[in-house]
């Protein structure tokens, strides 16, 4: 008990330390805190009024955003074989990266090449019997005409024949009823008839002859060509094909750029597993900041920012600032650009605002880096 007295004003006197302290901390926290430093008569801020703007955590990016390359989609697994840039080299659209073994594709279309030379060979050797057999239905149309002089020519003796002997019996004065049966017993006129019958038979053969001959190049040789025109662009195809995955061995940029890293060289295998890149490619352009607004905060950022200029400070060094401009404000609430392809997916959303950067490389100031965390803080 003799303690316990002893100890009570102690207790007492750090009871009113606390309260002091703590009406103390409520005045430099309230309107009109901050240690003495505002004047008195200094008005609090209206409600439901923001004074400093919204302040929105984002990340600085380039526009488009950085190239990523690896695996052409022609490949399952390959070899490096060969790379011809280094990082901070400046590349062209078109210009080469790196190169993947293309032996086995390159076999391929050797392959192919060699079989489109055969059908041609083919092609050609059909085009060849096509057009004999085109020289072959002239020279039979020809023999047609042939056969149809003759009947015209043996008909014409036939006739002459009949003439003559008609005279004869007129100057003999034989019945002209009777000249018909006389005719048909005359030897001469007899062989007339034999050779005018046979040059029909002879003509009627020709024209048969034509009709097969026309008949079979529609029914074979035309097919016969058909066939090995389709061959020959069916392997032009398969050639085309394998020539263009021997090209996609050979990766190239897609747009100027400056190459930011390389994780491959020469031997080293990449498969459909893979996951880092082979290179990344920061294409050149402007550089943006794609800001994330929670929603609790969506509300405060609306289609009038857009235009207005904003303050982007390093996230750790607030000192360094850059300005921007809003350029366009989502309209949805998606996941975070870095969850996107996560294997463990993070259902945190927010609503992505595109600032473009007005200098981002300002004079005695570091330049603003693709990747870099950053502040946006917007008018109020």
């Amino acid at each position: 008990m003799t303690r316990l007295r002893m100890m009570r004003p102690l207790l007492l006197s750090a009871a009113g330390v606390v309260v002091v302290g703590s009406l103390l901390g409520a005045r430099l926290l309230g309107p009109g805190g901050g240690g003495g430093t505002d004047s008195a008569g200094k008005s609090p801020a209206p409600a439901g009024k923001d004074t400093i703007g919204t302040v929105a955590i984002g990340t600085a990016d380039s526009d488009p955003p950085p190239a990523r390359y690896g695996l052409p989609p022609v490949l399952q697994s390959g070899q490096i074989a060969d790379v011809f840039v280094k990082q901070g080299d400046e590349v062209k659209a078109g210009d080469k990266l790196y190169k993947f073994d293309a032996r086995p594709l390159e076999e391929k279309l050797a392959v192919a090449e060699a079989a489109i030379a055969i059908a041609r060979a083919e092609l050609a050797k059909a085009q060849g019997a096509a057009e004999l057999h085109a020289t072959t239905i002239v020279l039979q149309e020809q023999a047609v005409d042939a056969a149809k002089q003759i009947v015209k020519l043996t008909k014409e003796a036939r006739e002459v024949g009949e003439w003559n002997k008609t005279e004869v019996y007129k100057l003999q004065g034989t019945d002209p009823a009777r000249w018909k049966e006389l005719l048909k017993n005359e030897p001469e006129l007899f062989k007339l008839y034999v050779d005018h019958a046979k040059s029909e038979i002879e003509r009627d053969l020709a024209k048969a002859k034509l009709e097969a001959v026309k008949a079979a190049k529609d029914k074979q040789l035309d097919r016969v060509v058909a066939v090995a025109e389709a061959e020959v662009r069916r392997y032009e195809a398969v050639a085309t094909e394998a020539r263009s995955a021997v090209e996609m061995c050979t990766v190239t940029a897609r747009r100027d750029g400056t190459v930011e890293r390389v994780s491959v060289s020469p031997g080293d295998v990449m498969g459909i597993s893979s996951v880092a890149p082979a290179l990344v490619l920061i294409p050149s352009g402007p550089r943006v900041v794609r800001a994330r607004v929670e929603a609790e905060f969506a509300s405060k950022i609306g289609t009038n920012q857009i235009g207005r200029v904003v303050t982007v400070q390093d996230f750790t060094d607030p000192k360094v600032t850059y300005q921007g401009r809003v350029r366009g404000l989502g309209g949805s609430f998606l996941p975070r650009r870095s969850n996107e392809g996560a294997i463990v997916q993070n259902e945190t959303r927010s609503l992505e605002v595109v600032v473009e950067v007005l200098d981002a490389a300002p004079p005695g100031r570091p330049p603003l880096r693709v990747g870099q965390e950053v502040r946006v803080t917007f008018a109020p």
